[in-house]
């Protein structure tokens, strides 16, 4: 038997796999904010301070969740995930794509580097099909609730993640 080809496929999650952004589907509707709005609040935030982006929007996320007492835990960012709907044909590429690899003698790994939140990934109809997500995420505190980032992926990281998988 000849022995597979192992390869890894790395996808962004945000205007790759799902029109917008993924707090847009869930998050910000729960909260009752536009995309405009959180987004014009988050920019203004890394403009005057100089900040990572990916930082200030996951700050403006938790400032605006408890400004509406909405304390958001793991699995509620999870939940959000429900909601992301897919660019057309993307839930049905993994099975296809890997069988027609399979086919070619090639064993498929997929991977997700994003600045976007794991925790939301994680939530979506497409979770499964990834064997690793490097993604942004929170700490939880002692009751479970988002109260501080635990990780970003911004640009310049997503290259340190590509190593990551090579080795």
């Amino acid at each position: 038997m000849k022995k597979l080809v192992e390869v890894a496929i790395c996808y962004d999650f945000d205007g790759t796999l799902a029109a917008g952004n993924m707090q847009e589907y869930g998050f910000l509707k729960r909260l009752n904010i536009s995309p405009k709005e959180f987004w014009a609040k988050s920019d203004a935030m890394a403009a005057k301070y100089n900040a990572d982006n990916n930082l200030c929007y996951m700050k403006c996320m938790l400032e605006e969740a408890k400004a509406r007492k909405q304390a958001f835990k793991r699995e509620d960012f999870v939940d959000c995930g429900k909601d992301v709907t897919f660019f057309e044909g993307v839930e049905e590429w993994f099975e296809r794509i890997n069988a027609y690899a399979l086919s070619k003698g090639i064993l498929l790994s997929h991977y997700i580097i994003s600045s976007g939140l794991e925790e939301i990934v994680e939530g979506t109809k497409i979770a499964k099909h990834f064997k690793k997500l490097y993604a942004s995420t929170f700490i939880y505190n002692e009751y479970g609730e988002a109260e501080w980032p635990a990780r970003i992926v911004n640009y310049t990281d997503k290259t340190q993640y590509l190593f990551r998988i090579n080795k």
